[in-house]
């Protein structure tokens, strides 16, 4: 039995390939995008699950009263250690992230990112699996160093790095106690080297705030339950005295500041604070589950229009003995088929997109994943099983209904149910492809305002370069400056801690004083040729100079911002001060136009521009920017690059344009907008492919309509009109239908950004115009072969 219905599926296949080869085609391109992003969201959602013991490890963060802090206190991690019976062990760390360090081997030179610098504890709190060496004491020796697996192999090679000696920042050297094993699932914290930093006694005190604590429980728990013990251990041992309350009466007046806490393996997905992109990918989930259904709509409306081949089948398998039940699995059996082909189709189409998108996410997805391959395996399967569900239940009922008595008299009809059905399947395929239009406009008119928008400086032709040596950005940037301002093309050189366009900028605020009252300000070190280097304008009072107060933190510059909040009328008689420093005024000398440093995703940040560390607050880090001149960048580029030898000596100058970094902080949205326009181009692709299929089906079930109306005076217009007008009514519903679901769809989208283009009627008018043309014209050729067709070769025979 099951071989002839297999037998007879591939007959009927056969028979109708072009109908199939739409049908499967149209399930194989949904089927391919939504694998895709199951794939993408099954990466996403296994962070920091490599060890079970993470479940046990939290992030421990301090916020103000009115902002966040991207660091702890260095001696935060061994007061909740010493003091909460719930913690087993904390570590506090230095993570240097994308940053690269500078390490020597022997005379060879290599740069090394994902690296950090820890105390003993690391490993006691982290649970890496160690290749060489032991986890618990591998850090002990002040000088230690551990690397990871892929380490070891680039700076020694096939040699045992076991007790061999690497240079740090050509400043200090460490020893190799352990080589850990890279995890085979990603993490919010990429590890590749540990060391212990020999000023690592020197900066244990509670006002170095440069550090992040974890800790470690004895046993997994709640994050309220763990943050509450820390919050309030933290307060009683370092707030309760200055503020004179108890902690529930601290928290009962409103307060904010204090401790909050985040579970590591909800740190990349679901943090209390920063980015995530658990959004882009619940986005992307979406849209690819819309494009399947899209494709799963247009198998099951293709077969509902070609029942009619069928009656006569049915109706004779019926008179034969054949239950409705039995023909009912008979053509599930035959829709689960074709979704099985579809699913093979769409692995080999996934093939072809994988590269492409790891590509552009920085991603490694691969169906065959170490850990996670049964899971995804399942998760294939179920989507095939609801998709074919999708795909076949109506068509299968609809089929195995027929009336034997009726088909075999030549009656074919079954009312208005199944157009009805028909009908709204198209309307809802069309909702999604006309939701997808509107997306891929408003999502393009989006990228393209905030690519064209004035960030308030220029950054073109400026040279970002990063130096390694403290003295380079604080004491030696005097004599860096005037080294290179000897080089032709070099117009400017300054320096900041907040550059522009970086990835990662500190965002926290302190509470500046003016007319005794506390304002959260962005606080930026910079040197007098800053804001003409980036081409900021003045908008009142003067710009920095090398004046003994400018140079010595006794003036300040600040942002149209940080003016507005602080109610200043006029410059020069404005005064502020630094936290904990009110005997040392700093005079507000001037104000610039509001600039963009963050992307368009905030606004722009009050802040305060100073020089010089001398009002009790000590702030170094950023970059030495350089305005070049000139149509021919090369030359001052690799001048400055001899130069730099000299300058940093043993160190390889790492240098980027500022206008290249600053373009990447779209780079997010631009792979949502290469994704959207793929989708929308599926999705619409998908739903032509289906509605030129059921026009062509339904064209040639009226041919003798046609050829009897043709021969009674109709026109091409007239039979146009009669065959189209149907189609066109309901793809206007779906964009009707598809237009206020755009408009909150894109709204809702739109509030992440702080700078957003607006929405106007305009947008959805021209993507439902389009929609409308498209499909006009797809119905328009048929039509049009309908019209053309010879009336007497329709008209022959009956």
């Amino acid at each position: 039995m099951i071989k002839n219905y297999f037998k007879a599926t591939l007959r009927n296949l056969w028979k109708n390939k072009a109908y199939s080869s739409i049908n499967i085609l149209g399930l194989a391109i949904g089927m391919a995008s939504f694998l895709v992003i199951l794939l993408y969201l099954n990466h996403e959602l296994s962070y920091d699950r490599w060890n079970p013991e993470l479940e046990r490890v939290y992030k421990v963060s301090e916020r103000g009263e009115d902002d966040i802090f991207e660091t702890t206190r260095a001696p935060l991690a061994a007061l909740l250690r010493d003091n909460a019976s719930q913690v087993t062990s904390a570590t506090s760390i230095m993570a240097g992230g994308s940053f690269e360090v500078p390490l020597s081997v022997a005379d060879k030179q290599f740069y090394q990112d994902n690296t950090l610098s820890a105390d003993s504890l690391f490993f006691r709190v982290f649970p890496y699996a160690f290749i060489q060496g032991d986890a618990f004491t591998a850090l002990n020796r002040p000088n230690a160093m551990v690397i990871s697996d892929r380490v070891a192999t680039k700076l020694f090679g096939d040699e045992n790095p076991m007790g061999k000696t690497v240079r740090v920042f050509n400043g200090f050297d460490c020893e190799v106690t352990g080589v850990l094993k890279t995890p085979d699932r990603p993490s919010h914290m990429d590890v590749d080297l540990v060391y212990r930093a020999p000023y690592e006694k020197s900066n244990f005190h509670w006002a170095n705030q440069s550090f992040q604590t974890y800790i470690k429980t004895k046993e997994t728990l709640p994050v309220a339950d763990i943050e509450r013990v820390v919050d309030e251990l933290y307060y009683n041992h370092r707030v309760k005295e200055s503020e004179g309350l108890t902690y529930q009466a601290f928290r009962d007046e409103g307060h904010q500041a204090g401790l909050f806490v985040d579970a590591v393996p909800d740190l990349h997905n679901f943090p209390k604070h920063g980015d995530s992109n658990i959004t882009t990918v619940s986005i992307l989930l979406v849209l690819a589950a819309l494009l399947l259904l899209a494709g799963a709509i247009n198998f099951s409306n293709l077969s509902i229009a070609a029942s009619i081949r069928r009656a006569k089948e049915v109706g004779v398998k019926k008179v034969l003995g054949s239950s409705r039940a039995r023909l009912f699995w008979q053509f599930m059996g035959e829709t689960a088929f074709q979704c099985f082909i579809a699913l093979g189709l769409s692995m080999l189409l996934l093939s072809v997109m994988l590269p492409y998108f790891n590509r552009e996410f920085g991603v490694k997805l691969d169906f065959l994943q170490t850990g996670s391959t049964i899971s995804l395996l399942w998760q294939f399967l179920l989507s095939l099983l609801v998709i074919t569900l999708l795909s076949g239940m109506y068509p299968a009922i609809f089929l195995s209904r027929y009336n034997t008595s009726k088909v075999l008299k030549g009656d074919y009809s079954r009312g208005t149910k199944g157009m009805a059905l028909r009908n709204a399947l198209i309307v809802v395929q069309f909702v999604v492809a006309a939701f997808f239009i509107f997306g891929t406009v408003v999502v393009s008119q989006q990228l393209h305002y905030m690519q064209n928008q004035d960030t308030g400086f220029s950054g073109e032709q400026v040279l970002r370069i990063q130096p390694y040596m403290q003295k380079s950005r604080d004491d030696g940037f005097g004599a860096i400056r005037n080294t290179l301002l000897q080089i032709p093309g070099v117009q400017s050189v300054a320096k900041t801690t907040t550059v522009p366009g970086d990835v990662f900028v500190d965002t926290s605020t302190v509470a500046f004083k003016h007319r005794g009252e506390a304002y959260r300000l962005t606080s930026v070190k910079v040197s007098a040729d800053y804001f003409n280097t980036l081409g900021i304008d003045l908008l009142e009072g003067r710009l920095f100079n090398n004046g003994q107060a400018d140079q010595h933190t006794r003036t300040a510059i600040v942002n149209e911002t940080a003016a507005r909040r602080l109610g200043l009328q006029q410059t020069g008689d404005a005064y502020i001060t630094f936290p904990y420093c009110d005997s040392i005024p700093v005079q507000v000398i001037g104000v610039v136009r509001d600039f963009n440093v963050l992307g368009f995703e905030q606004h722009v940040q009050p802040a305060v521009y100073t020089i010089g560390n001398e009002a009790c607050m000590f702030q170094s880090g950023g970059a030495i920017l350089v305005k070049l001149s000139g149509g021919d960048l090369r030359k001052p580029v690799t001048a400055i690059e001899e130069a730099w030898k000299i300058i940093e000596p043993g160190f390889a100058i790492r240098h980027t344009f500022l206008d290249d970094n600053f373009q990447q902080l779209f780079a997010n949205h631009l792979r949502l907008q290469r994704i959207v326009n793929f989708f929308g181009i599926a999705a619409i692709a998908i739903a032509l492919m289906g509605l030129f299929a059921l026009t062509a089906f339904l064209v040639n079930q009226r041919t003798k309509e046609i050829s009897i109306r043709k021969v009674l005076g109709a026109g091409i217009a007239d039979l146009g009109l009669l065959l189209g007008k149907d189609f066109m009514r309901l793809i206007a519903i779906a964009v009707l239908i598809a237009v206020p679901l755009g408009w909150w769809a894109a709204s809702e989208w739109l509030k992440g950004f702080a700078y957003r283009i607006p929405l106007t009627g305009w947008q959805f008018v021209t993507a439902a115009l389009g929609v409308l043309v498209v499909a006009a014209l797809t119905v328009g050729i048929h039509t049009f072969k309908a019209t053309r067709a010879n009336i007497a070769d329709s008209l022959r025979d009956e």
